[in-house]
């Protein structure tokens, strides 16, 4: 099992929280105490781990709930701190079908990036992918040699010149002869370098201005311990890194120190090695991932379960929504607790109802995946205040949340209806026309969008 020591030591934390017939303030610093000696354990670093617990003692101690259990909502709890110290969001996904795509590996010298490479060209041509390597590594003897006899095992070709000592030179030249044999998907292997090393460091940055990859993937070894997180740092200062590769994960008790790397770059993990062997390597999913180290085998399910019970907006967020004062902060903060289709279609109603395309409706949940790693992307300024979201701000969103500008528009216009909704609504109850959303001057708005909303102008006194 990956990160066997960990899980075991989680695992049992976990399992003493639902034995208990209830939760009191020593049974959560009971399980604070557990959770900080299986981490720190695993080499999480020490600050990450007490910022972690702290939050979730906080959390469990004081927050008021509706309608969830308190040992599903620790367990919840848990759960969304593991996710973030632990390697964060699900890295966006980069690469696209029928273009030409580069990908290139960074990381220190031993982390396993050429035998990550093999792995890497092999899951991807298992895809339909036509994959090529490209070695840069002058500094390595048999570098070269060796990614050729690795890649040449599963029919992919690697491109290289052993004879050539510039390593930009040879990335730039060997690039442009992949691309023109047709290749789809480009993986470029750089010199091992550590954070000391400023020479390679500045080559590694000149080489990803030049080739201009869709993604830098940060390879990190599982075994390293917490130099970790300051490798990371420093590669994250160098390069614009997409994600992490995590390898060696099969049963060590260190893997922790790997994986709190991606809090210092402040990127997901994509993939993560669990063997030797060339498929022993797999996409990284968060909550699954969470949810087999803490024993939980149906954690998203117990997540959704008081996501439900507890998705009704807090009373000054539906009145400022009400008073049109509604910011893509609150809808950050509303799609974070929402999962299921049919809770998402009164947001639906009320953002247009039957102006609203079919296709948004019948594929919400997809739609509130990518929404959700949009606004991940922006500052808390652009949250408060969406008019400031011009070209070059929407360029940036895009890069950094690896979507597309439709999408980024698209749930700009959809904010939009909804405040023009929520401003409309309170205009006709402030003129005292009684009228509600559906009724003529108030097209596009449903009988679903006019219960949700009397609902809540009866719940909270409009």
């Amino acid at each position: 099992m990956v990160l066997e020591k960990l899980g075991r030591s989680l695992d049992s934390a976990i399992r003493k929280i639902r034995r208990l017939p209830q939760i009191d303030k020593d049974a959560i610093n009971a399980l604070i105490q557990d959770l900080q000696r299986a981490l720190l354990s695993s080499d999480v670093k020490v600050e990450l781990v007490f910022e972690m617990t702290e939050n979730i003692k906080k959390e469990a101690m004081n927050t008021t709930l509706q309608k969830a259990k308190r040992k599903d909502f620790i367990i919840k709890l848990v759960h969304d701190e593991l996710i973030k110290t632990l390697g964060g969001k699900k890295a966006p996904i980069r690469i696209k079908p029928g273009k030409k795509n580069v990908i290139l590996l960074v990381g220190i010298q031993g982390s396993g990036k050429t035998t990550t490479i093999g792995k890497l060209a092999h899951f991807y041509k298992s895809k339909g992918y036509k994959v090529a390597a490209v070695t840069t590594d002058t500094y390595r003897p048999g570098a070269y040699e060796q990614l050729v006899q690795l890649t040449k095992q599963i029919g992919v070709k690697c491109y290289g010149n052993p004879k050539e000592k510039n390593a930009v030179k040879i990335g730039v030249q060997e690039m442009k002869k992949a691309i023109n044999d047709g290749n789809e998907l480009i993986i470029v292997d750089t010199a091992g370098r550590h954070k000391e090393e400023k020479e390679l460091m500045k080559e590694m940055a000149v080489l990803e201005q030049k080739l201009k990859p869709n993604e830098v993937i940060l390879v990190i070894d599982g075994t390293l311990g917490q130099q970790a997180y300051n490798q990371a740092e420093v590669f994250a200062q160098t390069t614009n890194l997409g994600s992490i590769i995590v390898t060696k994960l099969d049963g060590t008790a260190k893997g922790g120190g790997a994986l709190s790397a991606c809090v210092a770059a402040n990127v997901g993990i994509r993939f993560v090695g669990v063997g030797e062997k060339i498929d022993e390597f797999e996409e990284f999913e968060p909550t699954t991932f969470v949810g087999t180290i803490l024993g939980v085998p149906d954690l998203e399910g117990l997540i959704q379960r008081v996501q439900e019970a507890e998705a009704m907006p807090d009373p000054e967020t539906v009145k400022r929504l009400m008073r049109g004062k509604f910011t893509l902060e609150d809808l950050y903060q509303q799609l974070k607790s929402i999962k299921k289709v049919g809770k998402f279609k009164q947001i639906l109603a009320m953002m247009g109802g039957g102006n609203i395309p079919d296709a948004l409706k019948e594929d919400a949940e997809k739609n509130i995946e990518k929404w959700r790693v949009v606004l991940d992307s922006m500052t808390a300024l652009e949250k408060e205040n969406p008019k400031i979201i011009k070209k070059t701000r929407k360029r940036r969103i895009a890069i950094g949340s690896g979507t597309e500008y439709s999408v980024i528009n698209k749930m700009l216009d959809q904010y939009n209806q909804m405040k023009k909704m929520m401003k409309r609504f309170m205009q006709m109850r402030q003129k005292g026309k009684g009228g509600m959303p559906g009724m003529p001057g108030m097209p596009g708005m449903g009988k679903g969008a006019e219960q949700f909303m009397k609902k809540m102008a009866k719940d909270f006194k409009f």
